[in-house]
């Protein structure tokens, strides 16, 4: 293997290599250290994944600071069009590498390394930096004996030269949350859930959820990802139950951030008094057009996800609320009246993708503007009678209060001048505004892929 040239780096030599990229060890002779040096082998050919890849890094080396995350020396792109990370060599190797020369770790011992960790967790999250890949390969441990976080400004990488947020061929399947095999976009839960599942794996010398990969089926995968987390002979019930939190399959009702996690960690007292056995009861929305098994759907950034079989329930409240009337206040946001006494979009508003996660109400990812890509616009909308139901969004759109409402009319009679939205995808997404709920009538241009043009509003 010839190592490639990186500036101001000498005796490049091979430390390890993965599925995506090779380690080495290198000299930087003006400060006269030696340093890791990460080589991914995917070639960024597109200028915005290399634009994004290196604001990554930069985020990630704001975080070279915390007694608990590798530092970040420098990055960028080879000759070759692969980009590369030098970061601090860690010379202890990593907790997958203790797990497997010594074994489980003692109860204690796990509860000290997720406080550390937590807490630098909790540091990125601040920052608006997220992992995506945490597993215990990716903890290293400096020649101090402290362990660290490693890989942060790697996870733009997953997202290149790809249309959807996530690749599952990128994925470590027994680390990672249910929604992320959906390809839902990441958040700081996905990687409380991934945190705790390196924890729990350090502690019981396995996964909680292992999952075969590739696997059989998606029923063989709903059935394993649903599973209870298996408590470890030996471990305080105040830590298991810390874990099997962090490790809920909802991410709704999962640990809610890594600073929670941490302050769980560190005072069992902190953690909310119902068990995690004991989720709150849910109240079932009638299903338009049911589901059976697990579904996982990607069309036009529409993504579907149903890992718990036919016990589609939502997460409602005690009752409906009735808008108040009259007012501006009775205006939903991002939306002004229309001609034809509706409501309908105000000013351009246009969304990156729709995600579903069985059991949750349908979301979606607003763009800061819709010269950003995208794939759906918002046309009209209106108020929900009640909370917003947890179900996807074409059966939102099904239902009896918005089907009258977003229609191929009302997106005609706004449509801009000169545009043709006809035969468009139409679908509904409900939000919150405060104490109230309302629905936004999306559309979607069928095969148009992402956009950076907009139909609707001014």
């Amino acid at each position: 293997m010839t190592a490639p040239h990186i500036p101001g780096l000498t005796d490049l030599r091979p430390l390890g290599a993965g599925g995506f990229a090779t380690v080495y060890t290198a000299h930087q002779a003006q400060l006269g250290r030696d340093v890791a040096v990460k080589i991914d082998n995917r070639v960024l050919v597109d200028e915005r994944d290399r634009r994004r890849f290196l604001r990554e890094a930069q985020a990630a080396a704001k975080l070279s600071g915390h007694p608990h995350v590798v530092g970040v020396h420098d990055a960028n792109i080879t000759g070759h069009g692969t980009p590369y990370i030098v970061m601090e060599l860690c010379t202890g190797g990593s907790l997958s590498d203790q797990l497997d020369q010594q074994g489980s770790l003692p109860p204690e011992r796990v509860r000290d390394l997720g406080i550390k960790l937590a807490d630098a967790l909790a540091a990125a999250h601040q920052e608006g930096v997220l992992h995506r890949d945490i597993k215990p390969a990716n903890i290293l441990v400096d020649r101090y004996g402290t362990p660290k976080l490693a890989d942060f400004g790697l996870a733009a990488l997953l997202d290149a030269q790809g249309g959807s947020t996530v690749t599952r061929d990128a994925l470590s399947p027994s680390y990672a949350p249910p929604e992320a095999f959906a390809m839902a976009e990441p958040t700081p839960q996905a990687d409380v859930y991934s945190l705790a599942a390196t924890l729990y794996t350090l502690l019981a010398g396995k996964p909680p959820r292992p999952v075969p990969w590739p696997i059989t089926s998606f029923d063989q995968l709903g059935e394993i990802l649903r599973r209870p987390v298996p408590a470890v002979p030996g471990v305080p019930p105040a830590l298991h139950e810390a874990l099997a939190r962090a490790l809920h399959p909802d991410a709704n009702l999962r640990t809610p951030s890594a600073a929670q996690l941490r302050d769980e960690l560190i005072d069992p007292m902190r953690m909310p008094t119902v068990p995690v056995s004991a989720p709150p009861k849910r109240r079932t929305w009638p299903l338009v057009a049911g589901a059976a098994g697990l579904v996982v759907a990607v069309v036009a950034g529409l993504v579907v996800w149903n890992p718990f079989g036919k016990e589609q329930t939502t997460a409602q409240g005690a009752g409906p609320s009735t808008p108040q009337q009259g007012g501006a206040e009775d205006i939903p946001p991002f939306l002004k009246k229309c001609d034809n006494a509706g409501f309908c979009v105000d000013k351009s508003t246009c969304y990156r993708g729709i995600n579903t996660i069985g059991g949750t109400a349908a979301s979606a990812r607003k763009v800061g503007s819709c010269a950003d890509e995208h794939y759906w616009e918002a046309f009209g909308g209106g108020w929900l009678s009640g909370e917003i139901p947890a179900v996807d969004s074409d059966e939102l759109l099904a239902s009896a209060e918005v089907k009258n409402v977003c229609t191929p009319a009302l997106m005609k009679a706004v449509t801009r001048p000169n545009v043709d939205t006809t035969g468009w995808n139409i679908t509904a997404v409900g939000y919150k505004d405060g104490s109230r709920s309302y629905f936004l009538c999306m559309g979607a241009e069928p095969g148009a892929g992402e956009v950076v043009t907009s139909a609707f509003g001014s």
